[in-house]
């Protein structure tokens, strides 16, 4: 499996497009350790992208069907792509690392579908996208630091769930890919 960790948003979305085309071999593990602020957002119009790149944020459209995702600094987003369903429950790997580090601070937690929320505030969120041509993106979400009002200035879906920040617990990136490269086994 290829391993590629980067602070670069710009360079992660480049290594997961390229991945989708099989450019890393059938495995690719894509590690986003967010530096800056940033606006990914899918097909459908879920984000005002004009707003976004009049304050400075890049904002970097990706072909799934899904909302908008503002990135933060300090925040994990991982993305895995096989030939194939290979590794079934690497999204729900991803959000028990996340589930562990809160359990174990004794933070009132819920799960809610694919979503994990710390005192009732989403802080973590997984998706799996199936290509017609065979691969497979797992991708998970973790919101280290978040800006509520900036996420209701970029995003135009409605919000029903209210962001939550891991800092807040003293959860950091760094811990949550410890976490899951414990449960995963896949090393860097």
């Amino acid at each position: 499996m290829e391993i590629f960790r980067t602070s670069d948003a710009e360079q992660a979305m480049q290594f997961a497009q390229e991945s989708l085309k099989g450019l890393h071999g059938k495995d690719a593990l894509d590690l986003f350790f967010n530096q800056s602020m940033f606006l990914q957002t899918g097909v459908l119009h879920s984000s005002d992208c004009e707003t976004a790149r009049n304050l400075g944020i890049p904002v970097w459209q990706a072909g799934h069907l899904g909302g908008s995702i503002v990135c933060f600094p300090g925040d994990l987003s991982i993305c895995l792509t096989t030939w194939g369903d290979t590794v079934p429950d690497f999204g729900k790997n991803c959000m028990q690392a996340c589930i562990d580090a809160l359990s174990e601070r004794h933070i009132y937690l819920t799960v809610d579908g694919n979503d994990v929320l710390a005192r009732h505030k989403k802080v973590a969120s997984w998706a799996k996208s199936h290509s017609i041509s065979g691969w497979v993106q797992t991708v998970a979400h973790f919101s280290v630091t978040v800006d509520v009002d900036l996420i209701r200035m970029l995003c135009t879906k409605p919000m029903n769930k209210i962001p939550g920040a891991l800092k807040d617990y003293g959860i950091t990136a760094d811990e949550l890919w410890q976490r899951i490269s414990a449960l995963t086994g896949i090393k860097e």
